[in-house]
């Protein structure tokens, strides 16, 4: 209705109407277009003269999801249908562009393909600039660069707040089904009443099993700094280097055990130390990460590094000083003595920082 039907040109994915801004007797404007409506009245028409105007019909393809094409678009009238996809290529959402509106500026921005199929709704005609010339618009028109600016980050906190409801609704269900894991343990628990229940579960009751992980070793690291505290305080704080490392000698070989009735099996050689030592992060030590270096009988390297919560208790309690660091040679001696063997433990410590920020590097040579 507006010129020639260049389809059979354009390909299957142009099955509409092109015409010419010049040659039309009843132009439509981009003057309702948000981003435009500050500009001149000759900038304006400038601007129209250079884009593409086409018309669609209900149902007919604009852009395609993955598609490599950079045009950006202006809804003149009717509307148009915006379709996100999934990382799988599933349809997941879907919006509705009506007139004044802009769509596929993404990739005239980022070079990236597109994000999303959008399609006719319903009649519509849509203008469409070039990348080059809209880059151009955005850096000579203040106006316009301001109102992209303040999309962009409505666009933003959109996205920031569903992913935060999102993440809300996630941790709910993982807290409850923690909760329901742990019932062997709690079944048995009585509440003064269902609403003091439902307020302490909501408020204290881990809601992942890494928090309750954390939770659990702040407990048992509040437990040993604490009674150091009470050590020195009791017998002299000369006494409390001596019983924490007695503590870890014992700890060790008590994980030595608990790993040997597990079935796990533990070589007679330096290769065992740093066995037990992951048997321990994993159980009952979650904030200290490990790297192996090396992994052979006569010598075994491994790098700890991560949060070391007695560090971190004992700065808090002003304890630190009274303590010989690294605090983990006496758990590996404890680890040779229950595995019976002569092994040399050195540790090179690396960072003993701020809120318990630790790495050493342990090695042990038979």
């Amino acid at each position: 209705m507006w010129g020639l039907d260049l389809s059979s040109k354009l390909g299957s994915q142009t099955k509409h109407w092109m015409f010419n801004m010049a040659e039309s007797g009843n132009n439509p404007s981009l003057g309702q277009v948000d981003l435009l409506k500050e500009l001149s009245p000759e900038s304006l028409k400038k601007i129209e003269t250079n884009c593409v105007w086409r018309s669609y019909k209900p149902g007919e393809s604009i852009f395609e999801y993955l598609e490599d094409s950079d045009d950006v678009f202006f809804v003149c009238s009717g509307d148009v249908r915006v379709i996100i996809y999934s990382a799988s290529g599933k349809p997941v959402s879907f919006s509705d562009v009506g007139p004044g509106n802009m769509f596929g500026e993404y990739p005239a921005i980022d070079g990236l393909p597109r994000s999303a199929t959008v399609e006719a709704r319903t009649d519509c005609v849509i203008a469409s600039m070039p990348a080059a010339t809209f880059r151009e618009l955005l850096r000579n028109e203040a106006t316009a660069a301001d109102v992209m600016l303040e999309r962009l980050v409505a666009t933003i906190r959109r996205l920031s707040m569903r992913v935060y409801e999102f993440s809300a609704a996630v941790s709910a269900i993982t807290g409850r089904r923690i909760y329901s894991e742990v019932q062997g343990i709690r079944a048995k628990d009585i509440y003064p009443d269902e609403e003091v229940k439902a307020e302490l579960l909501d408020k204290t009751f881990p809601k992942s099993a890494e928090d309750m992980t954390l939770k659990l070793s702040n407990v048992s690291a509040a437990f040993y700094g604490l009674l150091l505290e009470d050590v020195g305080q009791r017998f002299g704080w000369s006494e409390v280097d001596t019983f924490s490392k007695s503590v870890f000698t014992k700890l060790g070989r008590l994980k030595t055990a608990e790993a040997l009735e597990l079935g796990i099996d533990v070589p007679k050689d330096s290769r065992a130390l740093v066995l037990v030592f992951i048997t321990a992060v994993h159980s009952a030590s979650p904030e200290y990460n490990f790297e192996v270096i090396e992994y052979l009988p006569e010598e075994t390297i491994v790098r700890v590094f991560g949060i070391s919560r007695y560090d971190r208790i004992a700065k808090m309690l002003d304890i630190e000083k009274h303590l010989t660091w690294p605090e983990l040679i006496p758990f590996f001696e404890g680890i040779a003595k229950e595995m019976g063997i002569e092994c040399k433990i050195e540790g090179d410590l690396k960072e003993l920082g701020e809120g318990g920020r630790y790495e050493c590097v342990f090695r042990f040579t038979m």
